[in-house]
């Protein structure tokens, strides 16, 4: 699997501006999560333009969630701290390995790797908010990921 360390900061800085429910300083953050500022910085830009965080200039400045944590997926968090979500690199396309579309483990990987993509696109920063929540299971259901947290309405 491909998380990076920037879309693990920046789901990091996310889930602390989710569970503080509070303008935040970057440095705050930073310090907080343990992220390097200028990568902090980075990461919240891109936070910014995906519209998951707000920036607010000025002496009582800082950054906060620019939606409601239960409508902010952590998919969406990590594609936009760094990019999108990339399970296996053999099952995306422009696959080069001289087996592509012949491998049986390709198959087994891509239903693991969209199951896997189906839970992250569900879960949410309300989902995982509170400090040692427990998740909701993932399974693998007859090819399609089962997610046992609610419906959303």
């Amino acid at each position: 699997m491909i998380i990076t360390s920037k879309s693990d900061y920046g789901l990091r800085a996310a889930l602390q501006l989710a569970r503080t429910g509070r303008r935040m300083r970057l440095s705050e953050i930073a310090d907080l999560q343990h992220i390097p500022q200028t990568l902090c910085a980075q990461i919240m830009r891109r936070l910014v333009a995906a519209q998951i965080v707000r920036s607010l200039a000025g002496p009582h400045g800082g950054y906060e969630l620019a939606r409601d944590p239960s409508t902010i997926t952590v998919a969406s968090v990590l594609a936009a701290a760094d990019r999108d979500i990339c399970i296996f690199r053999c099952v995306e396309d422009g696959c080069e390995c001289e087996f592509d579309g012949r491998c049986a483990f390709q198959s087994i990987l891509q239903t693991f790797g969209q199951a896997l993509s189906g839970y992250l696109e569900r879960l949410t920063l309300e989902d995982i908010r509170p400090e040692g929540v427990k998740l909701p299971p993932f399974t693998v259901v007859e090819n399609r990921a089962a997610l046992a947290v609610p419906e959303k309405v």
